[in-house]
């Protein structure tokens, strides 16, 4: 592909402010790759590092991790992909660019076919795999949700439903929870209204056998330790930012099983990735009913605005550049 000198970089400073600069684009090293970017999720960590560029410096020079673009140009020793092919990335920095360095275990193609690069934003979803690795779900367990936002939802579409006896989903906005009905959910509680542990164990007969918390909000690791019975497995999914007194006592008397889920349980989050994008081609997960708002490039301030205020009408945003 032609010689590409020059591609817009946007960075997040100080006073909740970002910049949109003209940069020099850097040649790929041997085993790196550089991708037009066409398409990139914004996610919570983006929002945290745009209200905070200190809480990860060097992330906020350079934020973006959710890229999805065509492959411009490959190093000496990348093989299996060259120049034209569309990939998805999962490379942690620098992807709110015109143009991002990815290294080749950060990359997975994507069918040549694709047009709407952000329904292939892909490194969610491979968060996503990596926990249904560690969940052990078996046949008639009754498991609850916290959460039905994006990766709630995305959990959703995942879950082995034929082997659930019960699924019940746990919100605070009735807009989600019908979207979580319509991917499968069959009961859901709104926790504003009822008190959401006594209402699980209404539905369930007693208590769950796994939890699996998405928020990442105060209490409500508290609350998921109420809905479990002895033995139980909470999965710790949300990123929990703000630290908490936690019911560790009771964890040890139930003997809970703790999981927290994150990336970097992952034996091998290439696989997690390419196991993602074999689920999207499936259409195990769907996201053209998740991706609820693009904004142009030249829109990115505005977008990280209107993320950042959390409307519930906005599941899943992504930056797009095509």
């Amino acid at each position: 592909m032609a010689a590409r000198n020059s591609g817009r970089v946007v960075s997040f400073n100080a006073g909740h402010r970002m910049s949109i600069t003209e940069e020099t684009v850097a040649a790929p090293g041997e085993r790196q790759l550089l991708v037009q970017m066409k398409a990139c999720g914004i996610c919570q960590y983006d929002i945290k590092s745009y209200k905070d560029p200190g809480f990860n410096p060097v992330y906020s020079a350079r934020p973006g991790h959710e890229g999805v673009g065509i492959v411009h140009a490959v190093g000496k020793r990348v093989e299996g992909l060259k120049p034209g092919d569309k990939v998805t990335s999962n490379a942690f920095g620098g992807s709110f660019s015109d143009y991002f360095i990815a290294e080749i275990d950060t990359v997975v193609k994507i069918p040549d076919e694709v047009e709407r690069y952000e329904l292939w934003i892909s490194e969610p979803a491979a968060c996503v795999v990596n926990s249904l690795r560690f969940l052990g779900i078996e046949p008639g367990d009754d498991v609850v949700l916290i959460g039905s936002g994006y990766m709630g939802l995305l959990f959703i579409q995942s879950l082995p439903m034929e082997f659930i006896n019960n699924f019940v989903v746990i919100d605070i906005d009735d807009d989600r929870l019908a979207l979580a009905e319509g991917l499968g959910a069959v009961r859901t509680i709104n926790s504003l209204r009822v008190d959401a542990v006594e209402a699980v164990r209404d539905i369930l007969g007693g208590a769950a056998g796994l939890v699996i918390e998405t928020v990442g909000l105060p209490g409500v690791l508290g609350q998921a330790t109420d809905m479990l019975r002895n033995g139980g497995r909470l999965c710790i999914f949300g990123h929990h930012v703000q630290d908490e007194v936690l019911p560790t006592g009771e964890w040890h008397m139930k003997g809970l099983h703790i999981l927290n889920t994150t990336p970097f349980t992952s034996v091998n989050f290439h696989r997690d990735l390419e196991d993602a994008v074999k689920l999207i081609r499936k259409k195990v997960f769907d996201q053209s009913a998740l991706v609820s708002r693009t904004y142009r490039f030249e829109d990115i301030e505005t977008g990280m605005e209107e993320v950042s205020h959390r409307p519930s009408r906005l599941i899943k945003t992504a930056l797009v550049n095509y």
